[in-house]
């Protein structure tokens, strides 16, 4: 009897560990690169560990660009999963992907993707098919629609 629960306490352990690591920033910050034309707020900081916290107050913050040299932070309102095109060489800035706290692209209207394709990229592969918001001409008139992810993140209304 004593057996089982030793195996029950090392798989709860084992348990605990990976959920702790899932849970940890795989990606403090990326030196020398930034992301290009999603900024929606700009502003001087003068201590770098205030970038986290202007990002989370920002409920479509995605992520931040840092130029080190002016101290001026960059709120994105995108990611350079859901933008790798955008993602740029510019050895002045850092790019940080915020993980804690983050809407979902598409999960407001305030965030309308402009695919469900973005979406998938922004969002990782297992992404629910479900309704979302999407601008899809980027006029600022998000609709909600649904997107099949399992159809190549296809949209009910044809936009791809």
């Amino acid at each position: 009897m004593m057996w089982i629960f030793r195996y029950f306490l090392v798989y709860l352990s084992f348990t605990n560990l990976v959920t702790a690591e899932d849970q940890c920033r795989k990606e403090i910050n990326i030196r020398g690169m930034t992301l290009k034309g999603f900024v929606f707020k700009r502003m001087t900081v003068a201590a770098p560990r205030n970038f986290d916290f202007l990002c989370e107050r920002e409920i479509i913050c995605q992520s931040y660009n840092f130029n080190r040299k002016e101290q001026i932070c960059a709120l994105n309102n995108r990611t350079k999963d859901a933008r790798p095109e955008n993602f740029r060489s510019d050895p002045v800035w850092f790019y940080i992907r915020r993980l804690n706290g983050k809407a979902p692209l598409g999960s407001i209207p305030e965030l309308p993707a402009r695919s469900c394709r973005e979406i998938t990229a922004s969002e990782g592969k297992n992404t629910a098919s479900t309704k979302y918001w999407l601008d899809p001409s980027g006029t600022g008139k998000a609709v909600l629609v649904y997107c099949d992810m399992n159809l190549e993140g296809k949209s009910s209304l044809g936009h791809r």
